[in-house]
């Protein structure tokens, strides 16, 4: 009778192979925090978040296809392909979407009719627009038509309600590990990147099967 782990015949459990550092799951989550760092380091300059979100996404897409690691130099190389290439839709339309989120912040508190609006308003707006962003981002490929890939991430904001739902609800998540722990921004783009990858799979395999 072989004994544990390759003697006693049982499989090791999901919890330890989960830390396992050359088990899929462990991999799959360096990958993760990874691309968080990436995405962070790239969007420091802050009229870049969304580049480089776009870019972090493409990036944990493509290796999950191909069953490989995310790669530096492969997340800057979309990241500047983004920045060159589709500045409009990239750099100066994710700027003046942010402007307007920190303008209401700071004018609701003045204007707004009870502080409960003052701060469900922004809130709303921010994970709103987040949800889009990160649509915009799962749809966007490169070599496709940009408006091809803005279109299609419009039709699954209704089309995926349940799944855009999510998609904001990661957004606020996000923003309140921040808001509690501040360091985790470094990491934190990480995890709604892959949300991103993962209700764009999702759509793309519903719209297979229709």
């Amino acid at each position: 009778m072989s004994v544990a782990n390759g003697r006693s015949g049982r499989r090791p459990s999901s919890r330890m192979s989960a830390l396992n550092p050359h088990s899929s799951g462990f991999a799959a989550f360096s990958d993760t925090l990874y691309t968080g760092v990436l995405v962070f380091a790239l969007a420091l300059p802050v009229v870049t978040w969304f580049a480089a979100l776009s870019a972090g996404v493409e990036e944990m897409r493509d290796s999950r296809i191909e069953d490989r690691h995310v790669h530096a130099r492969r997340v800057w190389a979309a990241f500047v392909d983004r920045v060159r290439r589709h500045p409009l839709s990239h750099v100066v339309v994710p700027v003046a979407l942010t402007a307007l989120v920190i303008v209401d912040v700071v004018l609701l508190p003045y204007v707004a009719p009870g502080e409960l609006w003052a701060t469900v308003i922004p809130v709303v707006l921010a994970a709103g627009l987040g949800a889009v962003a990160l649509r915009v981002a799962g749809a966007w490929r490169r070599g496709q038509a940009p408006r091809r890939s803005l279109a299609i991430a419009w039709r699954r904001m209704s089309d995926d309600a349940g799944g855009s739902a999510l998609l904001a609800l990661a957004v606020v998540t996000a923003g309140c590990l921040v808001a509690v722990a501040p360091m985790l921004a470094i990491v934190v783009f990480g995890p709604v990147a892959l949300a991103a990858v993962a209700m764009d799979r999702r759509a793309e395999r519903v719209e297979e099967l229709a």
